[in-house]
């Protein structure tokens, strides 16, 4: 009979094809390429997020104190024409208006002094005027015309365009 019981070789003879595998079984199980890019892309997705986060952030910052400024000038540009309005209010309350006229001037109107006298008598305007404003007793005066008639002695008077008096001087 045959003796189909196998002897135990030594380690170091280990036949080719054995040695081929014993490698693949000793070697930790290493990840598809494709696996290790997926692994890779979040690492590489989370720094390209954190530099677009930071761009971001530097753009805001940025904004912000462009708009800072904007604010700044604009407040100054108001305080700097609200200073000219107050300047320009101050000369024009401190100058005085000079109205120019074209052709002849007008003059002011003259003071006048009007006295009326007759056979030895006489009134001035303002003695009339008293002397009519004491006599009458009416509503108050608005209006006062005064007809001076020197041969009777008397002013003649109409207050308020309808009410008519007369008083001797």
């Amino acid at each position: 009979m045959l003796n189909n019981t196998k002897k135990p070789e030594p380690l170091a003879a280990q036949t080719a094809a054995e040695q081929k595998s014993t490698p693949k079984a000793e070697k930790p199980m290493e990840a598809p390429k494709a696996v290790e890019a997926k692994a890779e892309k979040p690492a590489a997705a989370s720094k390209t997020e954190k530099a677009a986060a930071a761009a971001k952030a530097k753009a805001e910052k940025a904004a912000a104190v462009a708009a800072a400024k904007a604010e700044k000038a604009a407040a100054a540009a108001k305080a700097k024409a609200e200073k000219a309005a107050a300047a320009a209010k101050a000369k024009a309350e401190k100058a005085p208006v000079r109205k120019r006229t074209v052709g002849a001037r007008k003059a002011a109107a003259p003071e006048v002094k009007l006295y009326v006298q007759y056979q030895g008598k006489q009134i001035s305007q303002e003695e009339a005027v008293e002397a009519v404003k004491a006599a009458w007793t009416g509503e108050p005066i608005k209006s006062m015309e005064l007809y001076v008639k020197p041969e009777d002695g008397a002013v003649y008077y109409v207050i308020n365009g309808s009410e008519t008096g007369k008083v001797t001087f």
